[in-house]
């Protein structure tokens, strides 16, 4: 039986498991481990038939099992970040042949994970994403995309005036939006923006933000009011959260 570990906790007493949903598939039990005083480990019981060597390798060939695995992972701690100060999320398939050798493991680099609880403490992660849709954007933005005239050249001049224009008025409402945010977020992980071919909408930011729990009711209001601001002129600003930390654990 091998030790699933979930996250780490910062609580002043042991969190309560009664309202913590069932981990990934298979595992047994959500329960806590203390690893030093006020810092604790959410494990579960892991059976080798499914989270052993070779039938995990199996199971990560069916997107299926990892997709529902991966979900548990994140509600389990998810329910457990209003219990506590901070919380660490490990990697999903974090696992240690036993107890014991989850604690050791755990305890042996205690020095970094403690600078990772200290820094994300009453903090929670908030997920941007801007979208400009061509069919949402005002008439005369749609006129410069489709335009098309008996000057073939002439128009693609006119076509790529217009396109330069708009990609840097589009960099400029994305930094616009960040900015107005900034206040509020103590750090910021943008995620590469990849733009399809023959799509009218374009994903212009896509990023988790760090923010204090303290400031996540002022940063609602921001981000609406930005994402009100934005919309008549074809943008679509989305807010997500509050998530687990996962995209700030990995920075020491």
């Amino acid at each position: 039986m091998a030790t699933y570990v979930y996250c780490i906790l910062s609580s002043k007493q042991p969190p309560s498991m009664a309202q913590t949903p069932p981990g990934p598939p298979g595992t047994g039990k959500v329960r806590v481990l203390e690893v030093r005083p006020h810092r604790y480990a959410v494990t579960s019981d892991a059976p080798l038939d499914d989270f052993g060597q070779g039938p995990l390798t199996a199971h990560l060939s069916d997107l299926d099992w990892v997709s529902r695995a991966a979900v548990a992972h994140e509600a389990v701690i998810a329910s457990l970040m209003p219990q506590s100060d901070a919380v660490v999320p490990m990697k999903l398939f974090t696992l240690f042949t036993n107890d014991a050798r989850a604690l050791e493991q755990l305890r042996s680099g205690w020095p970094r994970i403690e600078r990772v609880i200290r820094r994300l403490a009453k903090h929670e992660e908030w997920g941007v994403r801007l979208v400009f849709d061509v069919a949402r954007a005002p008439a005369d933005d749609r006129a410069a995309v489709l335009e098309s005239g008996h000057e073939y050249l002439a128009a693609k001049r006119r076509q790529h005036r217009a396109a330069s224009a708009r990609s840097t008025s589009m960099r400029k409402t994305a930094g616009d939006v960040l900015k107005a945010l900034r206040p509020f977020v103590r750090d910021t992980r943008q995620r590469p923006v990849t733009v399809p071919a023959n799509s009218g909408s374009r994903l212009l930011l896509d990023a988790a933000l760090l923010v204090p729990r303290g400031r996540a009711a002022r940063f609602r209001a921001v981000a609406a009011r930005q994402a009100k601001r934005v919309g008549p002129s074809g943008y679509a600003l989305q807010i997500t959260g509050p998530w687990p930390p996962f995209s700030f654990v990995d920075k020491s």
